[in-house]
């Protein structure tokens, strides 16, 4: 999600980005540009009165507001659209520019630096779901 954050606005134009997350991770959508931040732990997202022209779920909420798009990596709701990300040489370079110039940047989870030895626990981490970005696990020196 925080990825998404940075193309929606730098390579979708999008004017305005929501997004939601527990309270302990409120700060790093600060950090990132978000400019309305929803607290899922305190807000039922799908009670908002506001409706979104474009909607990228994870979960399945329904938000979109008539004639928008749904975007969903779970299990689609009726008349999403499936997006599954792959890395191909077309799609990095489209992201090039953005990645370069730093307006798009991956966020890395500061507790996920994981030695190739330690993958299990790698994988521990991520069934957890608490982590905040990316899980690094790097090779063996």
């Amino acid at each position: 999600m925080f990825f998404d954050v940075k193309l929606a606005k730098h390579v979708f134009g999008a004017s305005k980005v929501a997004a939601t997350a527990s309270t302990a991770k409120l700060e790093l959508l600060k950090r990132l540009g978000v400019d309305w931040i929803i607290d899922y732990t305190k807000e039922n997202v799908e009670e908002i009165q506001e409706k979104f022209d474009v909607v990228y779920d994870t979960v399945g909420l329904k938000v979109v507001k008539e004639g928008g798009k749904v975007v969903s990596i779970s299990k689609p709701a009726v008349g999403a659209i499936f997006y599954g990300l792959s890395s191909s040489g077309i799609t990095l370079e489209k992201l090039e520019p953005y990645l370069e110039n730093g307006k798009v940047k991956a966020v890395i989870d500061p507790k996920s630096l994981f030695s190739f030895a330690n993958t299990m626990e790698a994988f521990a981490y991520l069934e957890t779901s608490r982590a905040t970005g990316k899980v690094v696990i790097y090779p063996i020196p």
